[in-house]
């Protein structure tokens, strides 16, 4: 049976808190490291050459899409709530934004957690649904994510530096590997849960223990939630999968046109494998708190070694990327709050 862990107010608001820290932690750190590089010989003027070729127009409209490709989330959520539950998808965008914004702060999948509480609360969601349906709707996001990385990496033509093949190859293995097991989990739930809880549910004490049960929770998760959408209608299925490719195609869209309005032409298979394998990537670096500051490293790697674009161009996009992401982050907070005041305030 689906746990239905509660997920307190006073908890929501301290993840807040610290999600705003984590992001802002994150875009810092991003921030730091181009003044960083452009101060040495590699970067030296390229900051305000790339500023110089700045289309502002563009680049603001690259910004307007990461609310729709949330809206597309919130729809691809809606997709696995079975009737008489019928919640807007832009309502589920908005809890899906707050989810985020919890992630950012908080080990393993607590954003998933709030979320489907929200849901619960908000649009009168039976909790086992809420969070199966949701945690569902995300790990048929990381799939096709994860399918279309090794895909690229398989059959596209990637400008790969010199020396750099062998750990491009070992980026597409591992998202190659985290598509198998996703696979296994569609498939065969319970065989994930049992290997998970003789591995990783027997951590020992310490850091390293404690990131190993907090991995084995996440894989009870995702492995009950899957188990219980087998019952899922095939129209529910398509209609999910249909709403997360819209929403991974606006992103991309978002991202290369956000790169063509700084003067920089991407490879788009590069820039499609990049994209894909830091959204499968996720997956891997779930257990992990401020795990964004890893994602902002290995999408800046991925930008520089398989889409072509140099280190200072791959830079100032990651720090674009990243603002736009701390911007849904904020809205996420507007959201949180709004939730709160309006659902919560008499439980406290």
């Amino acid at each position: 049976m689906m746990p239905t862990h509660p997920f307190q107010p006073p908890a929501t608001k301290n993840a807040l808190r610290r999600g705003l820290f984590s992001g802002a932690l994150g875009l810092a750190v991003v921030v730091i490291s181009t003044l960083a590089i452009t101060q040495t010989e590699l970067g030296e003027g390229a900051l305000e050459d790339l500023l110089d070729r700045a289309r502002w127009g563009p680049l603001l409209l690259s910004w307007a899409m990461v609310p729709l490709a949330f809206y597309f989330l919130g729809l691809r959520w809606k997709a696995l709530i079975p009737p008489p539950h019928s919640p807007p998808g832009g309502g589920l965008a908005a809890i899906l934004s707050a989810g985020l914004l919890i992630n950012t702060a908080l080990p393993g999948p607590v954003g998933e957690f709030g979320a489907a509480w929200f849901a619960h609360k908000r649009y009168q969601v039976p909790l086992p649904v809420s969070l199966a349906s949701g945690v569902g709707a995300r790990l048929m996001g990381v799939w096709m994510a994860s399918a279309a990385a090794v895909g690229v990496w398989a059959f596209a033509e990637l400008p790969i530096p010199e020396g750099w093949d062998l750990a491009i190859a070992g980026v597409a293995w591992v998202i190659g590997a985290a598509g198998i097991g996703l696979g296994l989990i569609a498939f065969r739930p319970q065989w994930v849960r049992t290997i998970s809880r003789q591995t990783l549910g027997r951590g020992g004490p310490g850091r390293i223990g404690g990131m190993m049960r907090a991995a084995d929770r996440m894989v009870e998760e995702v492995a009950d939630a899957q188990s219980s959408l087998k019952g899922g209608t095939l129209a529910g299925l398509v209609a999910c999968f249909s709403w997360s490719l819209l929403a991974h195609m606006v992103v991309i869209a978002g991202i290369a046109i956000a790169i063509w309005s700084l003067g920089a032409v991407p490879s788009m298979p590069g820039l499609l494998f990049t994209y894909a394998a830091t959204t499968a990537g996720v997956i891997v670096m779930f257990a992990l708190p401020g795990s964004q500051v890893g994602w902002d490293a290995l999408f800046l790697t991925l930008l520089a070694t398989t889409a072509g674009l140099s280190t200072p161009d791959a830079l100032l996009i990651t720090v674009v990327v990243r603002v736009q992401q701390l911007s849904v982050m904020v809205a996420g907070a507007v959201a949180l709050t709004w939730l709160l005041k309006g659902e919560v305030s008499s439980e406290e």
